[in-house]
């Protein structure tokens, strides 16, 4: 028979599972608190090494635009130290196969190609700067708190790791292009130690169950089986034009990817046929990423064969 508290933690996955296939609710939001419970010593246990956390949703900031700084940040949802390698990990946590963001991988790994070459002290000036301009300095104080060991800030070595379902961790995590590492719900150990151990067994039981909730299996009664994946097809010009309205608001389906349509010819791709896209968010059925380019990405790379 469970605990109460069992019972508890299992009423409470089981409705946060439920909302995964609600419109516009950011499961991860739910989940982070539970998880973040955990994640230190679930990542201790998977890679051998002492892993501990400094602080969640750390604030990084923005890249310069047009060489000027700004204040802007994005919140990484967990770093940590990996005190074994003197390590700084970025982890960023997706609860959909849909929610993945090239863009935000760019800006992560703007700050850890930083941390590389010159260490990680800009993180806490940076939040210093930041500090000084915000209505709510007492949360910066709060992180700076965090992040005050003197091993988080003289580290020269980082990496990025992505939380997420199955389906982008088995789309995504060949890609040539992006340096991260992925883990899935069921790459995440079956035990922990500690009096929480009985509810974890019943938190992961659960979050493996969003590794086989896929964008096409919430959408196939939709359209009653069908396998279309696209949103429309245009010509090149065509193509052209909606990339540049639209940037990485929408993808171009290009069998084999960036790499592919790098070694395409200019005079191949205006006598294509046609080109597949869709809209990078909510779009139709089930796309192997591989085969996906954000629109933004797609017109760089043909300006690119433009100047050759």
């Amino acid at each position: 028979m469970l605990e109460p508290r069992e019972v508890f933690i299992t009423k409470l996955m089981a409705h946060i599972t439920h909302l995964a296939m609600i419109p516009k609710v950011q499961v991860e939001r739910a989940i982070a608190p539970i998880l973040g419970l955990f994640i230190a010593e679930l990542l201790t246990i998977k890679w051998s090494k002492e892993v501990v956390m400094i602080c969640e949703e750390f604030p990084v900031r923005k890249p310069p635009v047009n060489d000027k700084s700004t204040y802007q940040s994005t919140n990484v949802d967990w770093l940590l130290y990996n005190a074994s390698d003197d390590q700084l990990v970025f982890l960023e946590l997706k609860t959909a196969d849909s929610s993945f963001d090239p863009l935000q991988v760019g800006m992560y790994g703007c700050s850890i190609n930083k941390i590389r070459k010159q260490g990680s002290s800009f993180l806490v000036e940076d939040l210093k700067e930041i500090r000084g301009v915000s209505l709510e300095r007492g949360k910066y104080e709060q992180v700076l708190k965090c992040v005050g060991d003197q091993r988080y800030l003289n580290c020269k070595k980082a990496k990025l790791v992505y939380l997420a379902p199955a389906a982008i961790r088995d789309s995504r995590r060949e890609d040539p292009e992006t340096e991260v590492e992925w883990l899935s719900f069921q790459d995440l150990p079956d035990e922990v130690s500690g009096e929480l151990a009985a509810e974890w067994r019943i938190i992961r039981s659960h979050l493996v169950q969003m590794d086989s909730i896929t964008r096409h299996c919430r959408n196939a009664a939709q359209y009653g089986g069908e396998r279309k994946n696209y949103g429309d097809t245009c010509r090149f010009e065509q193509m052209l034009k909606l990339c540049e309205a639209n940037g990485s608001g929408i993808v171009v389906g290009f069998y084999g990817g960036a790499k592919k349509l790098r070694s395409a010819t200019l005079d191949d791709l205006k006598k294509r046929p046609a080109f597949k896209w869709d809209s990078a968010e909510g779009g139709r059925g089930f796309k192997n990423n591989r085969n996906w380019i954000p629109g933004g990405k797609f017109l760089e790379i043909i300006e690119g064969l433009m100047d050759d």
